[in-house]
């Protein structure tokens, strides 16, 4: 199973080698939705073919490949995790736009990686790209440029840090749905009981 981040990583270097100049990437959790989503858009050329060519994995617009195993792959993990893709046009920078929406606690979500690293190694190896990370953990918030991200600092560990809890979240959601059930479980078995004392003394 891969990192949630290497499938991202072919999508940013897609989106390079297609001539995008800006590539965006966007995680963001919604805990009392328990939604994990993931946003790649660029100001690419977009794409001329289907949803469904495109995560077609005999499909590939690269020459001398006979396959495009990225994003079909990212789509059957999304899947797998009770999730959706849908790509369209970016309405903020005119190319292509991949949206992922994944339950967070979802056992067959792979974890997210490192996105910060990710996007480092991109932005240096792409320095004429510009990259950006925006990292959304319900109200708290990070964002970071690609070079920011490769020279490291407190805003890169923000942003690491953020992601980490995001990965943390499905133990804690798991665990208060359990003491939810528990709760529930008690509050029916008082009330059999009452029921059971009622109907004895009749």
């Amino acid at each position: 199973m891969h990192d949630l981040s290497l499938y991202v990583l072919e999508m940013i270097e897609n989106s390079l080698r297609a001539g995008a100049g800006t590539v965006a990437v966007r995680v963001c959790v919604e805990a009392s939705r328990d939604e994990l989503t993931i946003v790649v858009e660029d100001d690419g050329p977009g794409l001329d073919v289907s949803v469904e060519q495109a995560t077609d994995p005999f499909y590939t617009t690269k020459a001398g490949k006979r396959t495009g195993l990225g994003l079909p792959l990212f789509r059957e993990a999304i899947e797998a995790a009770g999730g959706r893709l849908k790509l369209h046009r970016s309405p903020e920078l005119g190319g292509v736009a991949i949206d992922a929406v994944m339950g967070l606690s979802s056992v067959d979500r792979p974890p997210l990686g490192d996105f910060v690293q990710t996007m480092a190694v991109m932005a240096a190896t792409s320095p004429g790209a510009a990259l950006t990370l925006e990292v959304c953990i319900d109200a708290d918030t990070c964002q970071a440029t690609g070079a920011e991200l490769a020279g490291g600092g407190l805003v890169a560990q923000r942003c690491a840090d953020l992601l980490s809890e995001a990965d943390a979240r499905p133990a804690s959601l798991g665990s208060a749905r359990a003491d939810d059930d528990a709760q529930s479980g008690s509050t029916t078995m008082s009330i059999q009981a009452v029921d059971y004392t009622v109907d004895h003394n009749q």
